[in-house]
């Protein structure tokens, strides 16, 4: 469809100059057949109330919503469900910092790169709690109480815009006072209950809850926010990513998050949105690695990024189809709304000039509507104009000094294409009829977490959600009858202590708690935890590989299920090493296949904390890592040789990466028959690449 067709259906803003806003009724008139005859399929009419089909009968069944608040507003209902029936449809576009940080300035009372460029405004505009400490625009730095408001203001006009609202956090380290780049120290146990930094934590909670609930129309009802809370934790750039926090912390981070601001703020018009960095490799136990539960996501997210140097290349639209495929389906199965919660050109932006693929905007949309699962993501959201030198993610339109950016054309083209939706084409958003669901009781225990080390006494927390127990006990598993907890009303967590007998230390404890229902039922939840001396754990190098292999293999080396990367080797290798003079050096092919470097041989790794090594991958001449080449480090164990592994994580040609196995909740350490990397390639790369391991370390508790 031509451009001024697509202007056509754009809903007139209010804030346009009177000039404006006279042309765009005029051209309304001009296409009113257009409009309401010929409306492109999947559109949803304004009306449009339920189901699938957009009928509007008064018979029509309320749909009943699983979410996470079941005390929801009806307006967060209606905008889940919106998403929910808009999927396969059409995608909404989301651009952070919408009308608060802008390249091009216009003559228009609201600046806007996006509006700017293609006459309409984003469908999502986003903000970020930054904004709420004042460090990000329109907040007021050094004034927290003024930053709140005005953050407020500038929602309260992208509502009135026609646009849907969408916050996430950058906290800063609480432990440090550092921003959230610092990664010097972990925070999270710090936040946690029982924690130092608690108190600081709830406080700043307590302020996005003060926006979320001063956050209302002119009705006075509250206006829904997508609330993306410690998004791209499997990374290692913020102190709540994997470097620095086991996985059960940050479950437990999240968790608390939620209930926080559901259970004792009262915010009541949050969507959560769940959102990991990729790629996943289309692995669902990658994606799932760091999930909370269904209980605390309403939307399934992923943050995505291509390669300012390499963009748009057929590995990375292909991953990205196939992740977005694979999370869509999880979505279907889970009652969620698939997202595309963060993406862009490259983690740096555009450049002013001189970018490789000036039809990126186009490919990416191709590459999700034409997957019959990825098409199905509600929204695709990218990040703020910062400004032109690496922070450009939405080409600007005659700016001073610059004029047109080089992929605005592509950009515009993106906004026409039936499939993207902007402002003016949301309709109904709000006015739709949902119940939520009532939700079943639920138990948790908060503390302490999964590997959490516990030297003289630990403090257990539990909840318990969506119902009054009679009884809440917990016990060592095997060892004693179970306890009483006691609630702390001011918490609403169920507690107890527990003081391990000092003969435990070295060894594992499994904490169990039980809650009894009035109708019988009883709800369990268990946490096993290691019992240490309080000494710091001692690294243990298992393998540096300086004088020989240490006999480590390549299984079928000749090429079979386990080779079918055609990998070669490995040998010691002075081309690089993360420590001494020497590693292990293989050699394989791109193209999709797999292979294990491994050192079979059993072993006794009991009350082992951790397994740890470092690797680098270097590309061939002309190579192609596509979507990027991973690794997961893995033990064998038992008779059976159980596979357990780490999880999958991207190599870098830029250094070593440090990969990280927690051991503490893997079971037959007493029998480990191998350990080993898997190393993974992407089926959209070519040709050669070598990769490096180095500095295998195995991480015991300190003893007694």
């Amino acid at each position: 469809m031509s451009k001024s067709s697509r202007f056509s259906r754009k809903h007139a803003v209010p804030v346009l100059l009177i000039s404006a806003v006279v042309m765009a009724a005029v051209l309304i008139l001009a296409f009113t057949h257009f409009s309401q005859t010929d409306r492109p399929e999947g559109g949803l009419p304004a009306s449009a109330d339920t189901g699938q089909d957009g009928a509007t009968s008064d018979e029509d069944q309320v749909p009943v919503l699983k979410l996470v608040d079941p005390q929801a507003s009806p307006a967060t209902r209606s905008l889940f469900r919106y998403l929910q029936e808009s999927r396969g449809k059409r995608i909404l576009f989301g651009h952070q910092h919408a009308t608060t940080e802008f390249i091009a300035v216009t003559g228009n009372p609201v600046q806007s790169d996006v509006h700017n460029a293609t006459g309409d405004f984003p469908a999502i505009f986003g903000w970020d709690t930054l904004s709420i400490e004042g460090k990000e625009k329109p907040g007021i730095s050094g004034n927290i109480e003024a930053s709140r408001e005005r953050l407020i203001e500038k929602m309260k006009e992208a509502h009135k815009l026609g646009g849907i609202i969408a916050l996430s956090t950058h906290f800063p380290n609480f432990a440090t006072g550092g921003n959230f780049y610092d990664t010097s120290v972990g925070a999270v146990e710090h936040i946690l209950p029982g924690g130092s930094k608690n108190a600081e934590f709830n406080a700043m909670l307590d302020h996005v809850a003060y926006v979320a609930n001063h956050l209302k129309d002119e009705n006075g009802e509250l206006i829904p926010i997508l609330f993306r809370p410690f998004h791209e934790q499997n990374g290692s750039w913020f102190w709540w990513g994997a470097r620095l926090t086991k996985t059960s912390d940050y479950i437990a981070l999240y968790r608390y998050t939620v209930e926080y601001l559901r259970d004792r703020a009262g915010v009541r018009n949050f969507l959560y949105v769940f959102s990991p960095n990729g790629p996943f490799a289309d692995d669902e136990k990658t994606y799932l690695a760091t999930y909370p539960g269904d209980e605390y996501v309403d939307i399934l997210g992923m943050d995505q990024y291509d390669n300012q140097d390499h963009p748009g290349t057929k590995g990375f639209l292909n991953g990205l189809a196939r992740d977005l495929a694979m999370i869509n389906r999880l979505a279907d199965a889970k009652g969620k709304i698939a997202a595309l919660a963060e993406f862009g050109y490259s983690p740096q932006g555009m450049k002013t000039r001189g970018n490789g693929d000036l039809a990126w905007f186009t490919k990416v949309l191709d590459a999700i509507k034409n997957d019959p699962d990825a098409r199905r993501t509600a929204y695709m959201q990218t990040w703020a104009n910062f400004s032109t030198n690496g922070n450009l993610f939405v080409p600007y339109k005659n700016a001073a000094l610059l004029g047109d950016h080089e992929l605005l054309p592509d950009f515009i083209a993106f906004y026409e294409d039936e499939y993207t939706a902007f402002a003016g084409d949301l309709s109904g958003v709000y006015d739709r009829k949902a119940e939520a669901a009532v939700k079943d009781p639920f138990l948790h225990i908060a503390t302490p977490t999964a590997g959490t080390e516990v030297v003289d006494s630990a403090v257990i927390r539990a909840r318990v959600l969506h119902a009054e127990p009679a009884e809440v006990t917990f016990a060592v598993r095997g060892l004693a009858e179970h306890q009483p907890m006691t609630l702390d009303a001011d918490t609403g967590y169920y507690m107890a202590i527990w003081q391990p007998d000092k003969s435990r230390i070295g060894g594992n404890a499994i904490i169990e708690v039980k809650a009894s229902l009035a109708d019988g039922t009883v709800l369990e939840d268990a946490v096993e935890i290691p019992v240490g001396s309080g000494e710091p754990p001692v690294a243990e190098l298992l393998h540096d590989f300086e004088s020989s292999d240490e006999g480590w293999t390549i299984n079928n080396d000749s090429g079979g299920i386990w080779n079918t990367a055609g990998a070669a080797g490995p040998e010691p290798s002075t081309d690089a090493a993360s420590s001494g003079g020497s590693s292990l050096k293989a050699d394989f092919q791109l193209g999709g296949g797999s292979f294990e470097l491994a050192r079979v041989g059993d072993v006794d790794l009991s009350g082992a904390l951790a397994l740890e090594a470092r690797a680098l991958v270097r590309l061939g001449e002309s190579a192609d890592a596509g979507n990027g080449v991973r690794a997961k480090l893995y033990v064998k164990t038992g008779d059976s040789w159980a596979w357990t592994d780490s999880g999958e994580k991207v190599l870098d040609e830029g250094g070593f990466v440090t990969l990280r196995f927690d051991l503490s909740n893997v079971g037959g350490l007493e029998a480990v028959r191998a350990i080993g990397l898997q190393i993974l390639t992407d089926p959209d790369s070519k040709g050669t690449a070598s990769i490096w391991l180095d500095e295998v370390t195995l991480y015991r508790p300190a003893a007694p």
